[in-house]
């Protein structure tokens, strides 16, 4: 206690970001997106890098992250390393790691500063800096998530990691901080290196200006090599020197006359800095925490040698962290921006804009969407902004428009509130239209707010037009309630439920434009019928050889063949099957006793009932992806409920 209340101020920061690290994964205020990446300035400054190199934006990161990264990359150069000192959990963690393991009087491993063994460990936090780096621009997603001990932990190691990597660095993180003061922060921690670079600001910046000037001159030198001097440099000049120069700016600074050379101050520095030994405080690893003046009892310790900065450290860091969050929520790049076609067509080109498009969350829906455009006559370039779901699309007016545009990526969508029970016969089809979700997920969530009112609504179904038009199924009794059906299109909130309990919310703002007065019926069958998306693949190869030839077909009765998130799988099944001898293809139905059922079309001289179960259940299913490439897989299906060879044929 008396420890925190010395340094009371850097200890309440420290807390209070653990604080809200915690009540944002847990999501205790109802956030929506609980990404524990999402003030990293380290991921930060990878997607700035990405930017710079390739024109696109890392993974799912927007200008909030980039902006935490720059603001940390200022601070170091001007302060010093003040997140890893104030905000930054890991540093927090192997503080009381060390902590623990006094408490428990265990010995430590001591490295001393300035030994070959510290030079040569400080190794490895460039060499993961490389690596993270290389690969993070060259894929345009965070590499570190594959082995970050946070993101692992606050991930429960069910994140965007590598499962072997994440657990590797997680033990070296608990053991090496265990028995080793600071060991992932000095050793291992890439975002360290890159701080420390930073402390070598005049040597960055010589290297930056001789690629510039290398480029500039006609010599095309890649970014890689930018990126291999920088870290070599980098840790050459911390091996060697131990200390940076001219930078940063704000120091400790020790009065020699009125220390008593007490030695206190190097025990109480997480680091372990000989504070007593020198004058100013220029050692590599300072992070400006003020645990060494807190511990000095002759007041002979300051920042920039003036008492009355005792807490500016503390005070900056909260600065600059609350201007990192302003100018990240004012401003924002694209995720991507991508031209094609003929360059001569991107002088006449024209904008639109369509916002609320929430597939488009991350660099890799934006590249699928991208896709999508590159098929659309009349459309040359597209950017995508994920923090607020918005393209923009530039085209050739001469070709075509922004309503063809928008009828052109808009996916007509399904969505099953509830199943009508068996006894329905007949069901009630209203229209509405709408405005502001022509996203393909839009009629997901309405679906999900019908579904929470408790009223006998089955399905929804939608079909592009101005405004968009949406289908309600709904039970012949329930009453057509048009105050009720505008209130719940126009919520602002959705409180999704989640699987294993709690809820998401999400921010929602439709448009609730009219209603129209025809009413149609349709029987249960056509119901089913409709909201059903089949599927059917035929097997050339296997066709071509046993097609013709004894053919039958094996039913199997699949309950949850209608949901999406059932047949997504469908493509790896068919696969695994389209490789073993006598299966001709597979398709989803509905069979004529309403069930949703598989039907696997085989030859009899090949296979019978008890072999195709045994491939359906086969332990490990082989998987060929598009370039031909065969590699096993665990099985998609559990399949429980045998099936069997229909006596007739199935009528079509």
């Amino acid at each position: 206690m008396k420890k925190f209340k010395k340094n009371w101020l850097r200890h309440l920061i420290q807390w209070g970001a653990l604080l809200a690290i915690i009540i944002f994964l847990t999501k205790v205020f109802g956030t929506q997106n609980a990404d524990p990446e999402a003030y990293c300035p380290f991921g930060g400054l990878q997607t700035l890098g990405t930017y710079l190199v390739a024109g696109s934006m890392a993974c799912s990161m927007t200008m909030t992250q980039i902006m935490m990264g720059v603001v940390l990359a200022i601070a170091v150069i001007l302060f010093s390393k003040l997140f890893c000192g104030y905000l930054c959990p890991l540093g927090w963690g192997s503080e009381y790691l060390d902590k623990l393991r006094a408490k428990m009087k265990i010995k430590s491993l001591v490295i001393k500063n300035g030994s070959i063994a510290d030079r040569f460990l400080r190794l490895f936090k460039y060499v993961l800096l490389f690596i993270i780096f290389y690969y993070t621009i060259n894929d345009s997603e965070l590499f570190c998530k594959n082995f970050d001990p946070y993101y692992a932990a606050a991930t429960g190691f069910k994140g965007e990691l590598t499962l072997w990597m994440a657990i590797a660095a997680f033990a070296v993180f608990i053991f090496g901080n265990f028995f080793i003061k600071m060991f992932w922060c000095k050793y291992i921690c890439p975002l360290g290196g890159l701080s420390n670079i930073f402390k070598f600001s005049i040597t960055f910046v010589v290297l930056v200006g001789v690629y510039a000037a290398l480029n500039y001159s006609g010599l095309a030198v890649s970014w890689v090599w930018l990126l291999a001097a920088a870290c070599l440099i980098g840790y050459i000049w911390e091996a060697i020197y131990l200390e940076a120069k001219a930078f940063p700016l704000l120091k400790v600074h020790r009065d020699t006359e009125a220390c008593n050379n007490c030695g206190l101050c190097p025990k109480r520095c997480p680091y372990s800095i000989n504070v007593d030994k020198v004058e100013t405080v220029k050692h590599i690893d300072c992070t400006l925490c003020g645990e060494c003046i807190s511990v000095c009892k002759q007041n002979a310790l300051t920042f920039g040698k003036k008492k009355s900065f005792r807490w500016l450290p503390a005070i900056l860091t909260v600065v600059l962290m609350v201007l990192a969050f302003f100018l990240g929520s004012k401003w924002e790049l694209a995720t991507i921006d991508v031209k094609w076609g003929d360059e001569a067509k991107q002088e006449v080109l024209q904008k639109t804009t369509v916002e609320g498009l929430r597939s488009v969350k991350c660099y890799g829906s934006s590249m699928a969407f991208k896709a999508q455009l590159e098929k659309i006559p009349g459309i040359y370039r597209v950017a995508t902004y994920v923090k607020h779901h918005t393209v923009e699309i530039f085209y050739d007016p001469s070709e075509t428009t922004p309503e063809k545009i928008n009828e052109a990526i808009y996916v007509p969508a399904k969505f099953k509130i509830n199943p009508p029970s068996a006894d329905v016969e007949q069901i009630k089809v209203i229209t509405i239209y709408t405005e502001k979700m022509y996203d393909k997920l839009d009629p997901n969530y309405l679906g999900i707010q019908f579904r929470l009112s408790g009223r006998k609504y089955y399905g929804i179904e939608t079909e592009y037009s101005c405004p968009l038009t949406v289908r309600l199924y709904m039970d012949i009794t329930e009453p057509i309630d048009k105050d009720f059906l505008e209130q719940t299109v126009e919520m602002k909130e959705l409180e999704m439920p989640v699987h294993g309990g709690g809820v998401n919310i999400v921010k929602v703002d439709y448009e609730f434009i009219s209603l129209s007065d025809q009413v149609d019926t349709v029987t249960r069958r056509e119901f089913l019928e409709r909201q059903f998306n089949a599927y059917s693949r035929s097997y050339k190869k296997n066709m071509e050889q046993w097609g013709g030839k004894n053919e039958a077909v094996y039913e199997l009765v699949y309950p949850g063949l209608d949901k999406p998130i059932i047949t997504r799988y469908l493509p790896y099944l068919s696969s695994h099957l389209s490789q073993i001898d006598g299966f001709l293809g597979m398709e989803t139905v509905l069979n004529e006793r309403d069930e949703y059922a598989f039907r696997f079309k085989y030859s009899k001289d090949v296979l019978d009932d008890d072999k195709i179960w045994a491939a359906l259940t086969a332990p490990k299913w082989k998987i060929m992806d598009k370039d031909g490439n065969v590699s096993e897989t665990d099985p998609k299906f559990a399949f429980e409920n045998k099936g069997a060879t229909l006596v007739a044929a199935p009528q079509k």
